[in-house]
């Protein structure tokens, strides 16, 4: 669902696929192309379990925030409600082996995983358009988000993000209150695990990128 009053257009979500993948690169969205990611994105706008946040910058939409409720289920969800596109772009995309080798990773993990059955919100995707990053658009998506948690009784939420040293994500969650709680492995990358707790009134900090 949207956290907005007004819902969003087919080209808006159109244009948040498009963000998605020229943000997002190595994410499965993005390897199966923006066509798919439109679709995606058509679900989620939809979806009981999910609250899709976006700011926009003039008419266009320029960042957005997915935040899961029911983050063990997503990706099975994900597949049974985009499933004739996603099977199309995925024998597109087979021949590509970066694709390849995230599906195997994926499908292993998959098969491996015990879910947890945990009902703590995670933010699954974030991301802002490259032009206009460093505006604080990032910044106003978690405010928001934290706003719509905290008043719908959440406690804390959570967001992983890729290890490494290069990722400015980082210290984006460092600068905007999340505390790092451990790592993770995923289709063979690590990723940090930030938890934010909503227990205390939000404070003002200084400018942020995002």
């Amino acid at each position: 669902m949207q956290a907005d009053e007004s819902p969003l257009s087919s080209s808006d979500l159109e244009r948040v696929g498009q963000l998605h993948v020229e943000s997002i690169d190595d994410s499965l969205p993005a390897l199966l192309g923006a066509h798919y990611a439109a679709s995606l994105y058509q679900y989620l706008a939809c979806s009981a379990e999910e609250i899709l946040f976006v700011e926009f910058t003039g008419e266009r939409v320029d960042s957005c925030c997915v935040v899961s409720l029911a983050p063990d289920s997503l990706y099975g969800r994900i597949a049974r409600a985009t499933w004739p596109s996603l099977l199309w772009h995925a024998t597109l995309a087979l021949p590509q082996r970066s694709f390849r080798d995230f599906l195997w990773g994926t499908a292993r993990d998959a098969f491996q995983a015990t879910p947890s059955g945990s009902k703590t919100p995670e933010i699954t995707y974030i991301f802002t358009n490259q032009n206009v990053r460093g505006r604080g658009l990032g910044k106003v998506l978690i405010e928001r988000v934290d706003a719509y948690l905290r008043e719908a009784g959440f406690d804390s939420y959570f967001v992983k993000t890729l290890d490494d040293p290069g990722n400015r994500a980082l210290s984006f969650y460092d600068a905007n209150g999340f505390g790092r709680t451990g790592r993770c492995s995923e289709a063979d990358r690590t990723f940090v695990e930030f938890e934010k707790s909503l227990a205390e009134a939000p404070t003002s900090s200084g400018p942020t990128q995002g």
